[in-house]
């Protein structure tokens, strides 16, 4: 930490990676402080302006408020306030870039879905693969999770833990339970009572399905209840450090393919977007581009890029703007504090509530998928 009676530069660089808003003792405005990475440390600092407990406060004219995941050159100087504390006040903000992300969603209102508590249970389907025995899936899928809970340990509170299974069949669907199912014999979701089998495109490797609030009236819009992961063993040989017992030519690397999906499962979407795909935005606000249209090694590099070739393994570690993706979402300064996994009777938000009514919320689902591309990188099979 760049200590505060230091000599401060008149303006410093770096990456802003955490960000609160609080109302002032007297309830007289909003203050936004944020911590700025620097080359000589990290730096806390203070902007006027911001939104707490559904209020906003801007001056006009003002500088952008400043948001986690920029990069920003800052004008700065240090005041006290009437305790006699120093802040580190800015002047003036220069945008100079930032992380790139594109979340699922949005809602009829426009919000993009989330988890409402501190970590996501995952039940990984004990019936397994037959590509791959379970001494080798065990610690691919584990892997799989460990890259997201890691990184962004130090800038987000997010964790997606493992739950034991219970007996019987299990299935996906909205039950409230997050399941990681294996799909050997059909790329379909099963027929119901009142519904037919479901099939995916037999390019996706993998496929998440998330069921959320969509009602703008709810405080919890957008709240995930439910999403469920799904492993294409037909259409490819679900493989762990190129090993499969199955014959399809084409190996899908179990940890690089779940990786990707565990990216949706937190809620965030492709970094671009296929013919079929509705228009998006990123999180700056800027349109997110086809996949044949580009270029930028950001989106062509990041674990959230939808293709993948047969056996890359590239997408098991994440890019920088994966890892921001988590600490924007799901920063520690907004860390809920509950964690609970579902049936155990304590309030835990997403994960603990999954299972219940969403009253009188529109429950809607959404699907989204990593393609796996037979011939080069980017090329839509």
């Amino acid at each position: 930490m760049v200590p505060l009676g230091a000599v401060l530069p008149p303006s410093i660089t770096g990456d802003v990676v955490e960000v609160h808003a609080r109302w002032t003792a007297s309830h007289d405005r909003i203050v936004t402080e944020a911590t700025v990475t620097t080359p000589d440390g990290p730096v806390v600092v203070s902007q006027l302006g911001g939104s707490v407990d559904g209020v906003a406060m801007r001056s006009m004219p003002g500088p952008p408020l400043i948001e986690a995941g920029m990069t920003v050159r800052l004008a700065v100087h240090e005041g006290r306030d009437l305790a006699d504390r120093v802040h580190v006040a800015i002047d003036d903000v220069e945008i100079l870039g930032g992380t790139r992300f594109v979340r699922t969603g949005p809602t009829k209102s426009g919000k993009s879905i989330y988890w409402e508590s501190g970590c996501v249970f995952l039940v990984v389907d004990p019936a397994g693969t037959k590509a791959v025995p379970d001494a080798t899936l065990g610690p691919a899928v584990d892997a799989s999770i460990a890259v997201w809970n890691d990184d962004a340990a130090a800038c987000s509170y997010i964790q997606v833990m493992q739950q034991a299974a219970p007996s019987g069949v299990l299935e996906v669907g909205n039950d409230g339970m997050n399941l990681l199912k294996f799909r050997d014999a059909s790329w379909c979701r099963p027929a119901v009572n009142d519904d037919l089998p479901r099939c995916y495109p037999d390019a996706a490797a993998g496929i998440t399905t998330a069921v959320f609030i969509d009602d703008a009236k709810s405080k919890r819009d957008g709240a995930i209840l439910d999403a469920d992961i799904e492993i294409n063993g037909v259409d490819f040989a679900i493989s762990v450090g190129g090993q499969s017992a199955s014959l399809q030519a084409c190996h899908a690397e179990l940890q690089n393919t779940l990786t990707h999906e565990v990216g949706h499962l937190h809620g965030l979407e492709h970094t671009c977007r296929v013919a079929t795909d509705p228009e998006r935005v990123d999180n700056n606000g800027r349109a997110v581009p086809f996949c044949s249209d580009t270029t930028d090694p950001a989106i062509l590099n990041a674990t959230m890029y939808p293709f993948q070739e047969c056996g890359e393994t590239s997408k098991e570690v994440l890019s920088a703007d994966d890892k921001n993706a988590i600490c924007v979402i799901y920063p520690t300064a907004d860390d809920p504090g509950t964690c609970a996994a579902p049936g155990s009777g304590k309030s835990g938000g997403g994960c603990c509530d999954a299972g219940g009514s969403p009253g009188a919320a529109l429950v809607l689902a959404a699907a989204t998928s990593l393609l796996l591309s037979r011939r080069r990188r980017g090329a839509i099979s």
